[in-house]
């Protein structure tokens, strides 16, 4: 449903101690749509509306193979009447496709087709379903390889976290107008067009969001046996974006993903000229996705505490020149809250077992090893992760956070590179921040990550690395 935002301002004499507020006004809705012409949809008659959810998720799929056989003309995506009936006879196997391809278009690939369910008023587990589904579909029937393994895990089980997320913010950006609503689940133009009903789910649930942006630089140092390299990155700019979805403190639900964290961030600068690839080697990249939500959780609260306890699905994904990482991972999850009279005190424990992760190998031994057969430049994982965090806030706005994120991985049997081993990768991210707030909306901060791995291996030379990434940040509290 588009939304009409109705700027109330207090009266002047009032406007240097309130700043203004944004209400949304049913009637002057109602009566826009009318005056542009835009149909009024009528309210979510909850009925699941399996034919729409399929043929959304269909009409994503064909869409893509579209895009990728004609408009491109991938060769993987020439599929043949051969190659469709003999289906059954095609093999699974763990792909060596594009990192990025790999790790966050599948995920996103398959939120369409969660979406596609959810738009259409199915529950959670049939929108899972229908995911994986589409992504059988998509493995045997749209792509001449063979299917891929970690496909279906993150086309499907990665898609639920993806999907869900970007539906729940969908109905929260629809409320500003329609065309957000679109622009973060473009399922909703097709279930719209059919049903002419509003999507099913409550808004005015985001807790907290801010955008900001990081100026900073960064140095890693890797060593490989007897070699070692250093990397310097004098200048790099970070814009990003963080939202809250429900208060993370004192939350009790059945309903998953109705509480989750998600931060995105997007990072370009300049390097030292000694990264991985052979082109573009002084430009520097880091994009990240860290996301959490909680399945099921149970709250207790008193007079100074809020506490959570239950069930947490992490989903991460880090891709930059110093290193790459991704992982899914689901666990159990503390969180509580210490109130005080002028501050709060925060913290909470996750500890996850990781259902299917990577980490870098191209990266790891980029200039050692990079032009011996290498087939991708990750290695596949699986084993523990763990979050922790800590923040101060005073009622001010000064605050001060830490965040830990640790990961013990452990690189299968079955890579593709022929120097590779199986064995451990025990990897430490560790952030402290601090702000200042210049006024209620508007905070500066500094913050400083470091990045630890060491690997042990039984049959190569071990990997160390270390890396630094200070910065200045300029902070916009939306909410």
């Amino acid at each position: 449903m588009a939304a009409v935002v109705v700027c109330s301002v207090l009266p002047a004499q009032h406007t240097s101690t309130a700043s203004p507020e944004i209400t949304f006004d049913a009637v002057r809705l109602l009566s826009a749509e009318e005056t542009y012409g835009i149909p009024v949809y009528e309210e979510n008659d909850g009925k699941k509306h399996y034919l729409v959810a399929l043929s959304g998720a269909a009409l994503w799929v064909g869409t893509v193979l579209f895009w990728d056989r004609y408009l491109i003309g991938s060769s993987w995506a020439k599929v043949n009447w051969d190659w469709i009936f003999h289906f059954y006879e095609h093999k699974w196997e763990w792909d060596y496709d594009w990192y990025w391809t790999n790790f966050v278009l599948h995920p996103a690939q398959g939120a369409m087709s969660y979406m596609a369910g959810r738009s259409a008023n199915l529950n959670r587990i049939e929108s899972f379903a229908l995911a994986t589904l589409a992504d059988f579909t998509w493995e045997y029937f749209c792509e001449k390889t063979l299917p891929s393994k970690n496909d279906l895990i993150y086309s499907s089980i990665g898609a639920f976290p993806v999907g869900e997320m970007l539906y729940r913010l969908s109905l929260e950006a629809g409320e500003i107008h329609r065309a957000l609503g679109y622009l973060v689940n473009p399922e909703r133009m097709w279930s719209e067009l059919l049903l002419r009903q509003r999507p099913r789910g409550t808004v005015g649930n985001i807790y907290e969001m801010s955008v900001g942006m990081d100026m900073g630089m960064a140095y890693m140092h890797s060593s490989f046996g007897s070699a070692t390299l250093g990397e310097t990155f004098p200048m790099i700019a970070s814009p990003w974006l963080s939202i809250v979805y429900n208060d993370p403190y004192g939350h009790d639900s059945n309903n998953p993903y109705s509480q989750f964290n998600l931060d995105i961030i997007v990072g370009l600068g300049v390097g030292s000229g000694r990264g991985m690839t052979k082109t573009n080697e002084n430009l520097f990249h880091d994009v990240r996705i860290m996301s959490d939500g909680m399945l099921i959780s149970r709250a207790r609260q008193d007079d100074t505490t809020d506490t959570t306890f239950g069930l947490v699905l992490e989903y991460d994904f880090i891709w930059n020149n110093m290193w790459q990482l991704s992982s899914l991972a689901s666990g159990l999850a503390v969180k509580q809250r210490v109130r005080q009279e002028k501050s709060d005190m925060e913290w909470q424990v996750h500890l996850t077992g990781i259902v299917l992760g990577t980490t870098d190998w191209a990266r790891m031994y980029r200039n050692f090893c990079y032009d011996e057969g290498m087939e991708r430049e990750y290695s596949y994982t699986v084993g523990a992760e763990t979050v922790l965090r800590w923040k101060w806030r005073h009622t001010s706005g000064h605050t001060l956070a830490v965040d830990v994120h640790g990961y013990f991985m452990y690189d299968f049997a079955g890579q593709k590179q022929s120097f590779t081993d199986t064995g451990w990768e025990c990897i430490a991210l560790g952030t402290v921040s601090y702000e200042l707030p210049l006024s209620l909306r508007v905070r500066l901060g500094v913050r400083d990550e470091i990045y630890i791995k060491k690997t042990f291996y039984p049959n190569i030379d071990n990997v160390f690395q270390i890396a630094n990434f200070p910065s200045v940040y300029a902070k916009l509290q939306l909410k």
